[in-house]
């Protein structure tokens, strides 16, 4: 009996707390169903805002006359509330804007060997210098496959000049590059023009570089390229020294007064490199010099129809006529020992003729070798020791010497360790044309933005240039170190001691004919890149 009284009980109190139960949750159903009809309304309102400023904005757009695109956001542009800005125009996207800011100042010591042919012989040519590279350039990009280059550089000496003077006034902005480029032609990848002012850069730079240590090397060039997986072949026309002037009204030349049928300097080469050897690569070359006018000047400073220094052919100017072929290869590579043995080689014949007018015809019949080996012992340092040999024959009896063309003498910092610096010696004294010559050298990085380095280079002459019987240029030592302050920033100093010899040249010709002074040349060098 007690245990239906219990049940009855509980029945008793679930039917009195149902309704109780019931009651609650239509409160909590009513209280969520006012909080949506709230959110709602607000939704609603900021909509209503929303549509109306927009019909605002759509109202200031259907004002401009011509509903073009580009319009159209000009219109929506003008309406926000920004501050004034620069609009560019260019059907060009995207548009890159690289270039290069260098400063470097030095000090020369006895850069004449103890004599100043000026002056007596107990004067010192030493002082200091400034010299500045700035280049800015703008890319713009077409397409995929059409891209314009267009540079300016101002390059030149700490003078404090108002006025374009000379070549060492940074008030004179000159063209740098500017040229064309097309990809992609007939619908082959591998085919490319590019047509115009343009550094040329191949190889390891003993035959075109683009002398950045300097001021540069540019060409007036078109090249043709077809570059696929197994090889690179470039064709290369280029335009050198002119006999006339442009006349942009009578195009192409004036057919009047010295006019001479094109009487110009034409430069022509063939490039070909094999990329199929897995870590070595072949370059075959071929360049040919038809300077019907004379005028040509090569990178080092040499007149292309005779070499820069060590020739004892006389009566030569850069008015003499010249026609011959350079013809070569190059091999190059790593092999798996220690971190990395890495070598070039650079075997280099010149044959065909200089004329002189009304006097004697010479013949270009020489040859040259460069030759490096370097190991480096360290992946995580980089120490590398390295050894160079160059042999460039001079000149015998009618027989010209070997013509440099545009070699590179240095190399700026660079991520890869055995970029050609001081590649001959940061003083510029020992010559690259009649010369045999030996360098020893190490580079290492002592921390992660950090690379010295340590080279000695001894010199002599291939044929005798002074009678004085001693053909020894000299010996110089060289020390350099960069720091990388950041990807785009660079410093660098180095110091070089030359040991004068009799053959050593002065920097204005001549040669020493003594060995008692030490010339020394000190530099500090800031340089950004972007």
């Amino acid at each position: 009996m007690r245990k239906w009284n219990v049940v009855a009980a509980l029945l008793a109190i679930g039917f009195i707390m149902s309704p109780i139960a019931n009651a609650q949750q239509d409160d909590n159903l009513r209280n969520e169903v006012n909080q949506l009809k709230n959110d709602l309304r607000r939704v609603m309102s900021q909509n209503q805002q929303i549509l109306s400023e927009n019909a605002e904005l759509r109202n200031r757009v259907d004002g401009v006359e011509d509903n073009t695109l580009e319009e159209r956001i000009n219109a929506l542009a003008e309406s926000l509330d920004y501050a004034a800005g620069t609009t560019v125009n260019s059907v060009a996207n995207p548009i890159t804007i690289t270039g290069e800011f260098r400063i470097r100042s030095g000090w020369a010591i006895d850069r004449d060997f103890g004599t100043n042919f000026a002056n007596s012989e107990d004067e010192d040519d030493n002082g200091s210098f400034q010299d500045v590279r700035f280049r800015v350039a703008f890319d713009f990009d077409f397409s995929k496959d059409v891209t314009t280059h267009f540079s300016m550089q101002a390059n030149g000496l700490f003078n404090n000049a108002d006025t374009p003077s000379s070549n060492s006034s940074l008030s004179q902005i000159d063209l740098y590059e500017g040229w064309i480029l097309v990809r992609n032609i007939f619908g082959r990848k591998e085919f490319s023009n590019k047509s115009g002012r343009q550094e040329i850069v191949l190889g390891n730079e003993f035959i075109f570089g683009n002398n950045d240590f300097f001021s540069g090397e540019t060409h007036d060039a078109s090249t043709w390229l077809w570059s696929s997986d197994n090889f690179d072949l470039h064709f290369i026309f280029a335009k050198m020294a002119i006999t006339e002037n442009l006349n942009t009204r009578d195009h192409p030349y004036p057919n009047v007064g010295s006019f001479r049928g094109f009487d110009d300097d034409e430069l022509y080469a063939l490039y070909f490199t094999l990329k199929t050897i897995k870590n070595h690569v072949l370059d075959l070359f071929w360049v040919y010099m038809n300077g019907n006018n004379g005028g040509s000047v090569g990178t080092l400073g040499n007149g292309l129809n005779a070499p820069a220094n060590g020739d004892s052919v006389k009566g030569l100017t850069n008015t003499n006529e010249f026609y011959y072929h350079t013809v070569g290869l190059r091999l190059g590579g790593t092999f798996d020992v220690a971190a990395g043995l890495d070598y070039n080689i650079n075997f280099v014949y010149q044959f065909g003729n200089v004329n002189v007018a009304g006097g004697n015809n010479f013949d270009v019949n020489a040859f040259a070798v460069e030759a490096e080996v370097g190991i480096t012992f360290n992946a995580n340092n980089n120490f590398r020791v390295f050894t160079r040999f160059l042999f460039a024959e001079g000149a015998d009896g009618d027989d010209l010497g070997y013509i440099n063309l545009f070699p590179e003498r240095h190399a700026q910092a660079s991520d890869d360790h055995t970029a050609y610096r001081a590649r001959y010696g940061i003083m510029d004294i020992i010559p690259m044309d009649n010369v045999l010559t030996v360098q020893l050298g190490l580079t290492f990085d002592p921390a992660t933005d950090w690379t010295v380095g340590l080279t000695g280079l001894w010199a002599t002459t291939d044929e005798d240039i002074n009678g004085a019987g001693d053909d020894d240029i000299g010996f110089e030592i060289d020390l350099f170190a960069e720091y990388r302050y950041s990807n785009e920033t660079t410093f660098s100093v180095g110091v070089g001691f030359f040991f004068a010899d009799e053959s050593a040249p002065y920097k204005g010709g001549g040669y020493a004919g003594n060995n008692d002074d030490v010339a020394v040349l000190f530099y500090l060098q800031s340089r950004v890149v972007f």
